[in-house]
């Protein structure tokens, strides 16, 4: 249609735009001025967003093969962005092992505690498949950054149902690290 080629994506909010609840309508999304998502819960839409790829592949909806890659980046750039939530300053790196380990030092550093070693297990995992957080995103794309930039040589089997269960894991304990090291940093109990 004619709206579907000119209408601008990005409106101006109006009071056309409100809505008594998140389910009526009109159905879209406000973005920027005090709707700015910070790291952490941007992390949270990421991984909602990879909860609901893997719920369509678990409903049938879609087959796995069309959104598994997907699915993949939105469950390791919800684990980046929660790190960077609780780290400052580590804003522009995608390096999850680094991530990881300044997490790591940081938590031992300001609160004497050590992170469980599954969570650093799991953390490096994905950062060993997908170090630049590249594969995920353009596969075998035939340009690399570096030489550290290459798709993963190797098939991998990915079961659905443990991906959804451990990620859950992984989210459920590094959103509650970082909400309590958030608040402490605000001087909040």
């Amino acid at each position: 249609t004619e709206e579907a080629m000119s209408r601008p994506l990005f409106e101006e909010m109006t009071g056309d735009h409100a809505r008594e609840d998140e389910w009526s309508g009109p159905h879209g999304f406000a973005i920027g001025g005090m709707m700015q998502a910070n790291e952490a819960s941007l992390a949270e839409e990421y991984f909602a967003a990879a909860n609901e790829l893997v719920d369509a592949i678990a409903e049938k909806r879609i087959a796995d093969y069309r959104i598994g890659n997907a699915a993949l980046f939105l469950y390791r750039h919800s684990c980046e962005l929660i790190l960077k939530a609780a780290l400052p300053g580590a804003k522009r790196i995608h390096d999850l092992i680094s991530l990881t380990d300044s997490f790591v030092a940081m938590v031992k550093d300001q609160y004497g505690q050590d992170v469980p070693p599954w969570i650093t297990r799991r953390m490096k995992e994905l950062a060993a498949i997908d170090p630049n957080s590249t594969a995920f995103r353009y596969g075998n794309y035939g340009a690399p950054i570096d030489a550290t930039d290459v798709p993963i040589e190797f098939e991998a089997y990915v079961s659905l149902p443990h991906l959804r269960a451990a990620m859950t894991a992984l989210n459920t304990a590094l959103v509650g690290a970082v909400a309590e090291i958030i608040l402490a940093r605000r001087g909040q109990p």
